[in-house]
């Protein structure tokens, strides 16, 4: 799935940053063959954003880093000020988290397992100012997609209390579940993410989590 396509390749630097040494020399071989400068590696998420203060690359390839999540990755990233085009590459297991990094502003998702030609897809995407989203991951954007305004801080409006129903909503628990967890009644749940969800200006929980990372408010 590639949305909004724009301008023709230009030249391009790139980051890559994963926890294994031969991923990240594969990826590194791919951009290459693409006329793309890979200028540094990492196998630590912490020292990939510091190399994209520094270095101020056109392009970041995330694949799993050794210390940090890769939601949390790309979150640094995108407060980058410009930030660089992002194509995160992600295990299989990890599937649930492509809405939250397409919100983000991610520009390419694909699975760690890509093959180098759809590699190639997903970077000549990124370059021109698309999003794509592997074929293998449409299963994980079934329904619509809140892209956040990552300058508003909306949780300077948010009480104590709805931020931790939102982070159990983002545990995972249910509606029965975080009213047990808090003493409180299935209503007073309800109407808390009533709230939350007109506060972060979403209509569901997954556009809820999705705005919530993008915010840094599960961090």
């Amino acid at each position: 799935m590639v949305l909004d396509s724009a301008s023709s390749l230009d030249s391009t630097n790139a980051l890559v940053v994963d926890e294994l040494g031969l991923v990240r020399a594969g990826i590194a071989a791919v951009l290459e063959a693409r006329g793309i400068e890979v200028v540094a590696q990492s196998r630590s998420g912490r020292e990939l954003v510091s190399l994209a203060t520094t270095e101020r690359p056109d392009l970041v390839i995330v694949g799993v880093p050794a210390d940090l999540d890769v939601v949390d990755v790309v979150r640094r990233l995108v407060r980058l000020r410009p930030h660089p085009e992002i194509v995160v590459l992600l295990p299989p297991a990890q599937d649930h988290v492509v809405r939250y990094l397409f919100a983000l502003g991610a520009a390419g998702i694909a699975l760690r397992s890509v093959d180098a030609d759809e590699l190639g897809v997903v970077v000549d995407a990124a370059r021109k100012g698309g999003r794509y989203v592997a074929s293998a991951l449409h299963h994980a954007l079934a329904g619509n997609v809140a892209l956040p305004a990552l300058d508003d801080r909306r949780d300077e409006v948010l009480t104590s209390r709805e931020r931790e129903v939102l982070v159990l909503l983002a545990e995972g628990r249910n509606n029965r579940e975080i009213a047990a967890a808090l003493s409180v009644t299935l209503a007073t749940v309800k109407s808390h993410l009533v709230r939350i969800y007109a506060k972060l200006e979403v209509g569901n929980r997954n556009q809820a989590l999705g705005r919530a990372v993008a915010l840094g408010l599960l961090g």
